[in-house]
C-alpha cells in the first residue's frame, strides 16, 4: 500500500554533465600472463592484454590498469553506471566537444562498443571502447591509437575487447511460482534521495540475497506529459537497470493510487474512466508501454490498492472494469504473453467491507494483493504468525486466479510498537507461510529494502489526499512514521535485525 515512489531521474543527466568519478574500490585486483597475453582481473572481470606491453601510470582516477608499448595503449576503467548511461554520457560529450566525434556506436544492454576521432594537442586519435556489465558497474576496454597508425592495432584492440567477460555470482535458479520479491529502494548517498549508482548496487545486493522479483511503481502523467508524447527516459533507466541484473519485473501503473485518482495526463483529469477519449489514451499508452518492454516485463498491474478508492466510489466501479478490460485487450494485441491484473489492498477489504470489489474487478490475468498486519492508528500489535491465516484467505478470494503479493513487511518504528525484534519474527513467519503454500502464490514482494528519508516520507505522504485537502496532523505524523520504517536496511545501509534473518531464511527456503 506504501511506496516511496523514486525521485526524477533528471539527477542521472546532471551526474553525466558532470562526469562523476567512479568510486574507487579495493578489492582485489591481478593480473596473470598466459603465453603472449595478460589476464587482467578485478572482481568478476577478467580481459586479456598483450603481455609484452608496459603497465603505464594514469592520472585519470578511474584508470584501474593501462599498458603501452609506446605507440598505442589499452585502458581499463569503472564506472558506476550501466552501460547505456555510460554511453549516453559519451555522445553528450562529444556533442559538446568539437574536438571529438562519434564515429560508431552498437551493441547490447550489457555490451556496447563506441568508436571515437579526438583531435588532442593538434594529433589525431582514434579510440575504441568496450563497456562491458559486470557487477552493479560498467567496465570499459579502451584501445587508442593515433589515426595513421590505427588499423596496424585495430586487431589487437578487437582481440582484448572480445576477451572481456563478467563471471557473475551464482544466483538460486529462477522458480515459477514461490519466489521472492522485493521493492528496491537504494540507501541515502550524499543526502540524494536517488542515486543511480546506489540503485544499481541495491538491485544487485537483493539479487545475490535471493531476491528474484522486482516490483516497481509508475504514474501515467509522469511518462505521457503531453498527448500521445511519453517520455521514456526514467522507465528506460529503471526497466534496463533490473534486466541487467536478471530480475522479473512486476510494475503497476497507478492509474488509481490507492485511495484517490493517481497522477494523469493533465488534459484528462475529471473524465470518467469509460470516457471514450480516456479508454483510448490508457489503452494506447499502456500497449506502447508493453510492447515497448516486451520480454523485459513480467507483470503489468493496471492500479494499486483500488478497493481503497472504491469504497467511497462503488459507483465508478462497471465504469473502471470496462477500461481496464479495453486496456487489457489492447496490451494482449503487442505483447499477448504479458499478464495484466490489478492491485488491491487485502488487509483493508476486510476492515473497510470492501471484499466484494475485489471479487467484482477479479477480471485480470492475475490478482494482486498488498497486506499489512497492522492495528487502528497505524501500529503493530499483532500476531506475526496470522499471516498464514491470510494468505488462504487471499487466495481462496482470487477464485481460481493467479495469485501475487506485491507488498508486505513489518514496521520498525518504535512509535508505533514497532521493533527490529517484530520484523525479524515476521520475516521467520513469512517464509514459514509460504513454503506450505509455495504452489498457490507466483511470489511475495518485501516492502523495502531500505528505510527512505523523512522529508521523502513526508512528501509521499500527502499524494494519498485529494489536493488541497487538510489531513488531520496526528493521523499525518503516524502514516509518515508508518511508512517510513518498513525497510530491512536503514537509510545509510545498515542492516536490521530483519535483513540477516532473511538472508538465513532464504538458504534454507531455496534447499
Amino acid at each position: 500500500m506504501k511506496r516511496i515512489l523514486f525521485a526524477s531521474l533528471v539527477l542521472l543527466l546532471i551526474i553525466l554533465a558532470c562526469g562523476q568519478p567512479s568510486t574507487q574500490i579495493e578489492d582485489d585486483t591481478y593480473s596473470l600472463t598466459v603465453g603472449e597475453w595478460t589476464a587482467f582481473t578485478k572482481d568478476g572481470f577478467s580481459v586479456d592484454l598483450p603481455s609484452d606491453w608496459s603497465e603505464i601510470t594514469s592520472n585519470d582516477e578511474q584508470v584501474l590498469y593501462s599498458v603501452s608499448d609506446d605507440t598505442a595503449s589499452v585502458w581499463i576503467k569503472s564506472w558506476p553506471l550501466i552501460p547505456s548511461l555510460v554511453a549516453k554520457g559519451v555522445h553528450e560529450w562529444t556533442i559538446g566537444n568539437e574536438n571529438a566525434m562519434l564515429l560508431d556506436e552498437s551493441g547490447s544492454a550489457e555490451r556496447v562498443q563506441i568508436d571515437l576521432a579526438l583531435t588532442e594537442n593538434f594529433s589525431a586519435l582514434r579510440l575504441s571502447s568496450i563497456l562491458i556489465y559486470c557487477d552493479a558497474k560498467t567496465y570499459e576496454v579502451t584501445g587508442v591509437a593515433v589515426e595513421d597508425n590505427f588499423q596496424d592495432y585495430s586487431d589487437l584492440f578487437a582481440q582484448a575487447q572480445n576477451s572481456a567477460m563478467c563471471t557473475s555470482d551464482e544466483v538460486a535458479p529462477l522458480i515459477e511460482s514461490g519466489a521472492l520479491g522485493m521493492i528496491i529502494i537504494p540507501p541515502t548517498v550524499d543526502g540524494e534521495n536517488f542515486n543511480p549508482a546506489a540503485y544499481q548496487s541495491a538491485l544487485a545486493l537483493a539479487r545475490r540475497s535471493g531476491v528474484q522479483v522486482s516490483h516497481y511503481y509508475f504514474h501515467w502523467g509522469d511518462i505521457e506529459k503531453e498527448p500521445g508524447n511519453y517520455d521514456w527516459t526514467i522507465p528506460d533507466f529503471i526497466v534496463e537497470a533490473n534486466a541487467l541484473e536478471g530480475f522479473q519485473l512486476s510494475i503497476v501503473v497507478s492509474i488509481i493510487h490507492t485511495t484517490v485518482r493517481g497522477r494523469i495526463p493533465s488534459d484528462l483529469i475529471g473524465l470518467p474512466f469509460n470516457d471514450p477519449v480516456f479508454v483510448q489514451r490508457l489503452s494506447g499508452f499502456l500497449s506502447a508501454f508493453a510492447n515497448r518492454y516486451a520480454g523485459r516485463l513480467h507483470y503489468l498491474s493496471i492500479g494499486n490498492e483500488v478497493n481503497d478508492y472504491f469504497a467511497g466510489h462503488r459507483d465508478e466501479i462497471p465504469a473502471y472494469a470496462f477500461a481496464f478490460e479495453q486496456t487489457r485487450d489492447a496490451i494482449h494485441t503487442v505483447n499477448p504473453d504479458l499478464p495484466v491484473g490489478i492491485v488491491f489492498a487485502y488487509h483493508d477489504a476486510e476492515t473497510l467491507n470492501t471484499t466484494d470489489v475485489i471479487q467484482q474487478l477479479n477480471r485480470g490475468d492475475y490478482i494482486a494483493y498488498t497486506m499489512y498486519l497492522y492495528n487502528q492508528g497505524f501500529h503493530f500489535r499483532r500476531d506475526p504468525a496470522e499471516i498464514g491465516d491470510y494468505l488462504d484467505r487471499m487466495v481462496s478470494l482470487a477464485a481460481g486466479k493467479p495469485v501475487v503479493i506485491v507488498e508486505t513487511g513489518w514496521s520498525t518504528a518504535p512509535e508505533l510498537e514497532g521493533s527490529e525484534d517484530g520484523q525479524a519474527e515476521y520475516v521467520r513467519q513469512l517464509f514459514a507461510a509460504l513454503s506450505e503454500r509455495r504452489e498457490d502464490i507466483r511470489f511475495v514482494s518485501w516492502f523495502v529494502l531500505h528505510d527512505p528519508q523523512q522529508e521523502t516520507c513526508e512528501s509521499d505522504a500527502l499524494t494519498f489526499f485529494e489536493p488541497r485537502t487538510e489531513p488531520d496532523q496526528d493521523s499525518m505524523q503516524a502514516f509518515v512514521t508508518f511508512i517510513c520504517h518498513f525497510g530491512l536496511r536503514y537509510s545509510d545501509g545498515t542492516p536490521k535485525q530483519g535483513w540477516d534473518v532473511l538472508e538465513q531464511q532464504v538458504e534454507e527456503y531455496y534447499k
